[in-house]
């Protein structure tokens, strides 16, 4: 039984590793588009609005993984 928690807390650990390299890829992209000379110029309001909910929408996740166990217990 204590091998198979060992398995997937290194699971859980590797996916979540994954997960943020994901959303920061992306945040990373969306700052780091070049704006073409001949493209309409860009208001920044949706194209940053949905990169924002995503790293949000990470971060409480991993946040809620993190304390769920530790509520679940008391």
């Amino acid at each position: 039984m204590n091998k198979r928690n060992l398995f997937v807390r290194i699971t859980a650990i590797f996916l979540c590793a994954l997960m943020i390299l994901s959303v920061v890829t992306a945040a990373l992209y969306a700052f780091a588009a070049e704006t073409s000379a001949v493209a309409l110029p860009d208001t920044g309001s949706e194209s940053m609005t949905w990169v924002i909910i995503a790293v949000v929408a990470a971060v409480a996740v991993i946040i809620g993984c993190l304390v769920a166990p530790k509520m679940k217990k008391k």
